[in-house]
C-alpha cells in the first residue's frame, strides 16, 4: 500500500512539472498571442485543465485521421488536411471551455484560435514514412 502511494506521488510530481515547465515555456508565447493570466500557476491549471477535458476530442480526430490513413480512404496528406481543421476546431471548444471555466486566464477568441492551431500544426497524427506498409502498427 505505501509503495502505490509513494508511486502515485511521484507520477503527480512528474506531470504536475512537466505541466509547469509548459506554461513556463509557453508563457512568452500566449503573451504575445493575447492571452491575460495572473500567475504562471493559473496559466499551468488551464493548460491541465484543457489536456484533461480535451483528451477524449484528441482522441477521436487523431484515431479518425489515422483510420482514414490505414485503411487505405485517405493518404497521409488528406488524413492530415482533415485533422488539422478538425482538432483546430475542437481545441478551440476546449480552451474556450476552460476560458469561461477560469476568470484568472483570459484569451481573445483569436488569441484562442491561433493557440489551437499551432496545437493541431504540431501534433499531426500521420507523417511521411509512417503506415502499415511502411513498418508501423506491426509486431
Amino acid at each position: 500500500m505505501r509503495e502505490k502511494l509513494i508511486a502515485a506521488l511521484l507520477a503527480l510530481g512528474l506531470i504536475g512539472g512537466f505541466v509547469a515547465l509548459e506554461a513556463l515555456a509557453l508563457s512568452g508565447l500566449l503573451r504575445l498571442l493575447g492571452f491575460w493570466y495572473d500567475s504562471l500557476g493559473w496559466l499551468a491549471l488551464y493548460l491541465l485543465l484543457s489536456a484533461a477535458l480535451g483528451l477524449p476530442l484528441e482522441l477521436f480526430t487523431n484515431g479518425l485521421a489515422r483510420a482514414l490513413y490505414r485503411l487505405g480512404r485517405a493518404t497521409s496528406w488528406q488524413a492530415n488536411l482533415l485533422y488539422i481543421p478538425l482538432d483546430t476546431l475542437c481545441s478551440c471548444f476546449i480552451f474556450w471551455l476552460v476560458d469561461a471555466l477560469m476568470d484568472s486566464v483570459e484569451g481573445t477568441g483569436l488569441s484562442i484560435l491561433a493557440l489551437a492551431l499551432i496545437f493541431a500544426l504540431l501534433s499531426q497524427p500521420i507523417g511521411k514514412g509512417r503506415g502499415p506498409d511502411r513498418g508501423e502498427g506491426g509486431a
